[in-house]
């Protein structure tokens, strides 16, 4: 291995390499996920990728991890990268991104590893089907340029993680968006949304909604009802403290009952439902 100093660059470079390796059936695709989430963390902190949780434990050190990530294989593999998921904790990252690799490595999350950026539509059909994806770029020095609004590569698989822990961990609240996101797929296929559809901020909104917002499902039907309100508003040529015409609610209480009552989707003993109207700012 090259000198530890020459790290950033030398190991963003091999992301491709590991790439062909998985997508040749060397691993699967949480492993490869891992790998790819060790590489790049020791890329950007050298030493100080990670710390240990318990000072029983040995402490992390980026040149032997790498040793271990080259010569371990199969199941030998994937127990070291549980074992230090679940061990240490890693500068810079928050906590629900280990725990949604571990799940992802145990199989008991089923995320679905992407190279490209799904599009909204595709990210709400696979909601609503119970899954989301996360999405990997390895070509490099493409991997290092900003991706949407991520500065790169990594931090954008970050944000997807981030996301996955939030659709995932609590089963109740998944059941919850699932069929939110159900509905909401079902209403778009019917072109409920189709009127709103000529109003370039609405269309980011919905596809916020529908790509990159993982809450309680009652918190998503306020915001859709409060992306309504604020094209109505716009149409009309009015402030966002201007009441709505009559006709405005009207059409915004057609879409609402076009998504039928919420009361199915509402997840069970799963915290305070959010109910108060709000706009946004």
């Amino acid at each position: 291995m090259s000198n530890l100093n020459d790290a950033p660059q030398e190991l963003l470079t091999r992301l491709p390499g590991l790439a062909v390796r998985w997508r040749a059936g060397d691993f699967d695709a949480p492993v490869f996920a891992a790998l790819y989430f060790l590489h790049w963390q020791i890329a950007i902190h050298g030493q100080q990728f990670a710390s240990r949780k318990n000072k029983s434990d040995p402490r992390p050190g980026a040149k032997g991890w790498l040793t271990v990530m080259e010569a371990a294989k199969g199941e030998g593999l994937r127990g070291r990268l549980l074992d230090w998921m679940e061990r240490y904790q890693f500068r810079g990252v928050i906590g629900n991104v280990p725990v949604a690799l571990v799940q992802w490595l145990r199989g008991v999350w089923p995320l679905i590893l992407r190279e490209n950026i799904p599009k909204p539509l595709d990210i709400l059909r696979m909601q609503a089907r119970g899954n989301r994806a996360v999405t990997v770029l390895t070509e490099y020095p493409r991997l290092r340029q900003p991706v949407l609004n991520k500065p790169d590569a990594f931090v954008f698989f970050l944000h997807d993680l981030e996301h996955a822990y939030k659709f995932f961990h609590s089963p109740a609240l998944r059941a919850g968006q699932c069929a939110f996101f159900a509905v909401l797929e079902n209403a778009f296929d019917r072109g409920v949304f189709a009127p709103y559809f000529d109003d370039a901020e609405f269309i980011a909104r919905f596809h916020y909604l529908t790509s990159d917002m993982n809450t309680h499902p009652e918190h998503s039907r306020q915001y859709l009802r409060a992306i309504l309100v604020e094209r109505h508003l716009r149409r009309e040529h009015k402030a966002l403290s201007d009441p709505l015409s009559s006709a405005a609610e009207r059409a915004i209480e057609e879409v609402m009952r076009a998504l039928g009552t919420s009361a199915h989707w509402l997840p069970a003993r799963d915290g305070p439902i959010i109910s108060r109207f709000w706009r946004i700012g």
